[in-house]
């Protein structure tokens, strides 16, 4: 017995060294609970993993319900899916889920798709992840023979409020909206020619007011309309089918043409199509496909618009710019400072014409509201209106509420439809995914967070932290020298935008965006910079409110890139900016409390 023991004892030892290598080595397992509720079901309510390892929930939502956080702050929710990272101990997560309300939609005169009957609504409930709420395609709705679906209405015969396909309507108990049809003018007025399965339009002789292009001719989709085709023609309004790919040059040029109706399924069309069209104010964009951005800053323009459009009556500080806006203001402490005036941050992407922006804030404000507007340097051209281009970048942020491109007087807009078909290729094989979608969920690098990233106010709130150093991110030596921006090429234009809001009654301030000291030019030395300060202050129709030096920062206060304050970086701008604001306003004579 004793030699069978000495036989077997180093293979005992050699087990239990390699139990105890093991043991030590295998991370132990923790377990992650699901809490049940209402709104959702799960593949699994209970998870067993290895500590260290993510836990991964795939939720199901019922129809009008929509995940808005979690009671874990590391815990990241995304199109149906919950991460709880590194899970570290057993734990248990509950999600936060919200109810949506419900729209009534109307056929309006002809079938519902889902063969119910076409005089009783569809009730679609519709997730509250924005102010005003996003309205269906409807072409999945309903159908109606020989007519296209071009938008939806309150009243049935029309005279009530407007909102596109996918647009946004602000929400009351009860809405019902109603289908608005156009009937195709007659396909005897058209000719046309095989164009591969579809048809080509290559004439057109009717006399239509509203000239309805068919979604088909001699039972064949229509594709294009062909150069020329309709040139001339007298109508003064345009309806273009879903169906429709291409555009040609000149197809409507020379007509009184005053409003188009179009869909973002649209491949090409160009400014060219309508040369001549003078009279072209109103372009109405219906969404038939999903939204690409909702979960980008592109989209924070729609949802800080919907906070413009819900204070009118209201006097509103409304705060303009790019980027460096959204990352640059604290509106709670403005608030707090100036109780009368609601704030609101307009800021999204300084990369875009200023022009069509500030068209559509001025639509929306009244007379003695506060507007300051901070233009950023390196984006010049743009911030200062010297172009009005709807440039593809602008498309991207009316993605999520088309209706705001049918505010703007086109007459007072340049490339409109070449920036309308860049917009629409670049976004060609993104993903699809849905109105309901809010970018406060989402971080900046567009990775879900578990917090929301933008406050009410239109702010990007998440923490940034102060930079380790404070050497410029990009490299790029902005000038800051009065030579850089001449009166007729810059003040001028910016002047005159200027003008619109005051002669509306709305007091409008000049300030500067945060810039880094260092990511300046050799020629903007500090006597060029009190050059151009001053030159601001004597050719601008509107007083500067800070001063040229104030808004030249330490990197160390931005974060990322050069025009970007950190968290700490906005606290110590926004108070600055608040006293400036205060005592502005009192020289002015203007009340910034209530009585």
């Amino acid at each position: 017995m004793r030699r069978t023991l000495s036989v077997f004892l180093p293979f005992l030892i050699l087990f239990l060294l390699c139990s105890c290598t093991r043991n030590e080595t295998s991370p132990p397992l923790v377990q992650v609970v699901l809490e049940q509720g209402e709104g959702y079901t799960a593949e699994t309510y209970v998870q067993t993993v290895p500590a260290g390892e993510d836990a991964v929930f795939h939720l199901d939502l019922q129809p009008g319900w929509a995940v808005t956080g979690t009671d874990r702050a590391t815990a990241l929710y995304d199109s149906g899916t919950l991460t709880l990272p590194a899970v570290r101990y057993s734990t248990v997560v509950r999600p936060t889920v919200q109810r949506g309300v419900s729209i009534l939609y109307h056929a309006n005169g002809d079938t519902r798709l889902d063969g119910g009957n076409p005089e009783e609504p569809i009730e679609i409930p519709t997730p509250q992840t924005h102010l005003r709420l996003n309205t269906p395609m409807g072409i999945d709705l309903f159908a109606r023979e020989g007519y296209t679906l071009i938008g939806w209405n309150t009243r049935p015969d029309g005279s009530g409020e407007s909102v596109g396909l996918g647009s946004r309507i602000a929400w009351e108990d009860g809405l019902t909206l109603y289908a608005q049809w156009a009937k195709w003018t007659p396909e005897d007025a058209f000719t046309w020619e095989p164009d591969g399965a579809g048809v080509r339009i290559t004439g057109y002789s009717g006399t239509d007011e509203m000239l309805v292009i068919p979604g088909k001719l001699g039972g064949l989709p229509v594709w294009d309309i062909g150069k020329e085709a309709c040139a001339g023609a007298s109508c003064t309004a345009l309806v273009l089918p879903p169906e429709l790919k291409r555009v040609a040059e000149n197809a409507f040029a020379n007509t009184p043409i005053q409003e188009v109706w179009l869909s973002d399924s649209i491949e090409s069309i160009t400014d060219y199509a309508f040369t001549g069209c003078t009279e072209l104010q109103t372009l109405h964009i219906n969404a038939a496909e999903a939204p690409v951005y909702s979960s980008s800053y592109y989209a924070t323009f729609a949802d800080k618009f919907d906070r413009l459009l819900s204070l009118r009556g209201q006097p509103k500080l409304v705060l303009f710019s790019g980027s460096s806006a959204r990352f640059g203001y604290d509106c709670p402490l403005i608030a707090a400072a100036f109780p009368d005036y609601a704030p609101v941050n307009m800021g999204v992407f300084a990369y875009t014409s200023a022009t069509p922006q500030f068209l559509l804030l001025l639509g929306a404000m009244e007379e003695g509201d506060i507007l300051v507007h901070s233009p950023e340097f390196d984006a010049a051209q743009r911030q200062f209106c010297t172009r009005s281009d709807l440039e593809d970048n602008f498309f991207c942020m009316m993605e999520a509420n088309y209706d705001m491109v049918s505010r703007l007087d086109l007459r007072q807009c340049s490339s409109v439809f070449t920036g309308l078909t860049q917009y629409l290729a670049g976004k060609v094989g993104m993903e699809p995914l849905d109105w309901s979608i809010s970018p406060a969920s989402y971080t900046e690098e567009g990775e879900p967070s578990s917090t929301p990233t933008y406050n009410e106010y239109g702010d990007y709130c998440l923490y940034r932290p102060n930079a380790a150093d404070e050497g410029p991110v990009y490299g790029l030596p902005v000038d800051y020298t009065v030579r850089s921006f001449p009166q007729q090429q810059f003040l001028d234009p910016l002047n005159a935008m200027y003008q619109r809001f005051l002669d509306r009654g709305v007091h409008v301030y000049f300030t500067y965006a945060p810039r880094n000291r260092l990511a300046l030019s050799e020629d903007s030395t500090p006597e060029a910079r009190a050059e151009l300060d001053q030159y601001f202050r004597d050719h601008l129709c509107v007083p500067v409110l800070s001063d040229i030096e104030s808004s030249l920062w330490s990197g160390i206060y931005l974060s990322g890139t050069d025009n970007h304050l950190s968290t700490q970086g906005v606290d110590i701008r926004t108070r600055q900016f608040i006293e400036e604001l205060q005592a502005q306003l009192e020289q002015d004579g203007i009340s910034r409390s209530a009585p």
